[in-house]
């Protein structure tokens, strides 16, 4: 199920994609736009398309807020996709800092460790790699994170030496 949600916003955003490449593409003047108001502004500063028939034209950030295109989930509303890339980044980074603060909750009371980062795997599920100067076992931690978020997850051991991994878990400066 997951799996079919990404794969229909992958279509959706293709298809957005050239949607707005299109329209832009009509446009008679490379550095100008004509807004969904009438009004025409430069091109760096439309941020969206709106192809509805009744004011279809360019969307600039005060004319999407104006119209709460997102919001309502409007179907004429077309991302520009470099912002369509900055938002699936951003949910990318969510992502990650939800994970890791999960996995951070379920090892905190563990001394002598720093988890480092969290990598999404693309058979699904997640790995966590970390840094220790104490052996543990994380069999259990892994259980309960997946319950928490109900994906698959592992842990990776950074292979640093001792002194390496002294000063990232007790964020020393590394003496030159």
């Amino acid at each position: 199920m997951h799996k079919r949600k990404m794969e229909v916003r992958d279509m959706f955003y293709q298809q957005t994609q050239n949607d707005y490449t299109s329209y832009e593409r009509k446009e008679t003047s490379a550095q100008t736009r004509r807004c969904i108001d009438g009004t025409i502004t430069g091109c760096n500063k439309c941020i969206a398309y709106c192809k509805y028939e009744g004011h279809p034209g360019f969307l600039t950030e005060d004319l999407k807020k104006k119209h709460d295109c997102e919001e309502k989930n409007c179907m004429y509303y077309l991302p520009k996709p470099q912002n369509m890339n900055r938002l699936q980044k951003k949910n990318k980074d969510n992502e990650n800092n939800r994970i890791m603060s999960v996995a951070k909750a379920a090892t905190a009371n563990f001394e002598g460790l720093r988890l480092m980062r969290a990598s999404k795997v693309i058979n699904g599920g997640w790995i966590i790699y970390y840094v220790t100067i104490a052996g543990y076992a994380f069999d259990l931690v892994a259980l309960e994170i997946e319950e928490s978020i109900g994906e698959k997850v592992e842990f990776s051991k950074l292979d640093y030496s001792f002194e390496i991994s002294a000063n990232l878990i007790f964020e020393m400066k590394v003496s030159a």
